[in-house]
């Protein structure tokens, strides 16, 4: 039941055109660029994802700690500390890292960063 506070989710028919263009992405290259701000460093303790972002001078100025990958990439937004490019490859290691801890495997043990 559906309490009067809360809104249905809208439903809009999408219209999806024969001539879209279509990119297809399998074969494309992005050569990795140093973002000007830093970088980040993942790893997995104590049963949580630990994201330091880590600035060119390599001082980490500040680390998120938790199990949910979108909470943390939601504060790294919010936060705006990288480029969107550097943003889609630590919103992937987290994931990844996520899996880690979701599969409760060895892996979580020996998650690297790749």
């Amino acid at each position: 039941m559906q309490n009067k506070n809360t809104k249905k989710c809208p439903f809009h028919k999408i219209e999806i055109p024969k001539d879209r263009e279509i990119i297809k992405t399998d074969k494309l290259k992005f050569p990795w660029k140093q973002d000007p701000k830093g970088y980040f460093l993942v790893k997995i303790e104590k049963n949580q994802i630990c994201c330091g972002f880590v600035n060119n001078k390599h001082k980490m100025k500040v680390e998120f700690r938790g199990k949910n990958p979108d909470k943390i990439i939601k504060e790294i937004a919010k936060r705006k500390l990288v480029n969107l490019e550097q943003m889609g490859y630590i919103a992937s290691e987290l994931m990844i890292a996520k899996d880690c801890l979701k599969n409760n495997s060895l892996a979580s043990k020996k998650y690297i960063q790749r």
